[in-house]
């Protein structure tokens, strides 16, 4: 029994760089909830993989041209239920902080992501069922452990919203569509995977053969985040923002926002296709167990959980050490 510890800790990275991604959202100056999404997606979603694009060897795209239409369509269509998801996802943020957002939604995330894939037959099956299996119940258990524990931090909204969730309940469903839908970016790795090992198999370097899933999945998201944002912020009279006083150092956020998803998928693709990789589910079950307790560890030094019972904190600290021995377990190879 081991595990490739190289692996997981390009993983561990790409989940930190994702729960990074929401920082900068807590000083934006200005901004309605419609801009911070329209401006994350068009540098996270837009300009850092076309800007890869442009950078990958002629040779990515002289193999690339080669893959059948449906390849490029399906990886298409799961970004835009990764949109989808991500949409609804930066509400319940938005509404309920990182350290929620980053807990409940992903650890609904985590067992669509590592199971549909294998109901699929889309990958092999784990080489250790029972640590697969108790890897991922750890994971899951400790996600909602803590979103249950999450429910005493901040209830202002980190920013102006278009949808006002006068009820609990109402912010919680649009919470579990996040989860399933959000699912959608390690869905599109498991089933598109044979591409980037044909990539790899003809020369094309790991980190370079992911686009071919990165580029149509990021594209997809952005297809359904920059129209969703830009109609409401039509529809609330907000177009102004964009380019208002607070711009520039609201863009300067959007970018650092957007370097963060470009770390997440360059680590994400390269520890996902390297040798000695995990099968997709499995990466994705890790690189989740880690992006929410980036989360609840940025929630905590943001002072999401202020004032709440020391009871809570120390229940925090033991759900994120779970998530940490569910990553290990899920990548036992």
């Amino acid at each position: 029994m081991r595990t490739h510890a190289g692996t997981l800790l390009l993983l561990a990275g790409s989940g930190f760089f994702q729960a990074a991604f929401a920082v900068p959202v807590r000083y934006l100056s200005g901004w309605r909830w419609e801009q911070m999404w329209v401006g994350q997606s068009v540098t996270a979603n837009v300009l850092f993989p076309l800007l890869w694009a442009a950078l990958v060897p002629a040779e990515f795209w002289r193999i690339a041209a080669h893959l059948p239409s449906s390849h490029w369509l399906a990886a298409y269509a799961w970004g835009l239920l990764w949109g989808l998801g991500g949409v609804a996802w930066g509400l319940t943020l938005t509404r309920l902080g990182m350290a929620f957002s980053n807990s409940f939604v992903f650890g609904i995330t985590t067992t669509t992501g590592a199971l549909l894939p294998l109901i699929a037959g889309a990958v092999e099956g784990p080489a250790h069922p029972m640590l697969f299996g108790l890897g991922l119940a750890l994971c899951v258990s400790t996600t909602v452990l803590i979103g249950f524990l999450r429910r005493r931090g901040i209830q202002e909204p980190l920013l102006p919203m278009p949808v006002r969730f006068r009820s609990y309940p109402a912010i919680m469903a649009v919470a579990v569509f996040a989860g399933f839908s959000s699912a959608g970016y390690g869905l599109a790795f498991a089933f598109a995977f044979p591409a980037i090992r044909s990539l790899i198999a003809n020369g094309v370097s790991e980190a370079s053969a992911a686009l071919v899933v990165v580029l149509p999945v990021y594209l997809g998201a952005a297809s359904v985040a920059i129209p969703t944002g830009v109609l409401v912020a039509a529809r609330s009279g907000s177009l102004s923002l964009f380019f208002g006083p607070h711009a520039l150092r609201n863009w300067s956020l959007a970018v650092g926002m957007g370097l963060c998803a470009a770390a997440t998928a360059l680590l994400y693709g390269f520890a996902g296709s390297a040798a000695g990789h995990a099968e997709p589910n499995v990466s994705f079950g890790v690189f989740i167990a880690f992006l929410v307790l980036g989360g609840n560890l940025f929630g905590l030094a943001g002072g999401e959980m202020r004032g709440c019972p020391r009871g809570v904190a120390a229940g925090l600290l033991l759900s994120a050490c779970g998530l940490v021995a569910g990553a290990w377990l899920l990548n036992v190879r």
